[in-house]
């Protein structure tokens, strides 16, 4: 007679059959209460994945907190009023770094900036203070040029 491989339970039968004892009845390790260190290891194992996700939602939670609090995340537009914080403000990381190091503050501030102080700090070239004098709709102070957009 040819060796016939185990077949799993049919969806009706698995309200009958535990995964553990339907793994041990046709030869697998895993979950064995005659294999201690594999019952332990699963065990810290659970225990290490649900504190991670508790630790998951609790980071979520304090994120959106914050969020709800600093107000809301603004794209830059020519629109926006002076006393709008840099920080709430969609920025790339690199020029939002540049202008919290320089301790620009608000959107007015970067307003009055001339372009060689921009272009003097560190990280910030050209290329960043022509998306940002283009985001925020102000005329290059320097000559810089914004980048031309070539059509498709």
């Amino acid at each position: 007679m040819p060796a016939t491989t185990p077949q799993p339970p049919s969806s009706e039968q698995v309200a009958a059959f535990d995964r553990n004892a339907w793994s041990r009845s046709i030869g697998i390790p895993g979950r064995n209460p005659r294999n201690p260190q594999a019952e332990e290891a699963i065990a810290e194992h659970e225990s290490v994945q649900k504190a991670f996700r508790q630790n998951r939602e609790r980071l979520r939670e304090e994120r959106l907190g914050r969020e709800a609090a600093a107000g809301p995340m603004l794209y830059p537009a020519p629109e926006l009023p002076d006393d709008t914080p840099v920080e709430n403000v969609r920025f790339a990381t690199r020029i939002r770094k540049a202008l919290h190091a320089a301790g620009m503050k608000t959107i007015g501030d970067v307003r009055e900036v001339s372009d060689a102080a921009l272009l003097s700090l560190p990280d910030f070239g050209s290329g960043s203070l022509s998306h940002l004098r283009e985001a925020l709709g102000l005329p290059s102070i320097g000559g810089v040029r914004p980048k031309i957009k070539k059509p498709t």
